[in-house]
């Protein structure tokens, strides 16, 4: 879910909405940071399915379901 490089020092990746550490979110601060990834375009949430992945390109397909998104993320 998160997309920043791995942290050097504990290996886990850095959020690059609040600069945590993905193991330090509790689920509130998860769903708060995924929200505005998805608000901003850099990921993309399957209305169908729930599945989020980064976004890539104007439209794309989920990746388990195959439901084509917008760029928009609406």
């Amino acid at each position: 879910m998160m997309s920043s490089p791995p942290n050097p020092v504990s290996g886990d990746e850095i959020c690059p909405i609040c600069g945590k550490a993905k193991s330090e979110h509790n689920p509130k601060e998860i769903s708060d940071c995924s929200k505005q990834l998805i608000e901003m375009g850099l990921i993309r949430h399957c209305g169908l399915c729930g599945m989020t992945k980064p976004a890539e390109g104007v439209h794309d397909r989920c990746s388990k379901c195959g439901e084509k998104y917008s760029f928009t993320n609406e």
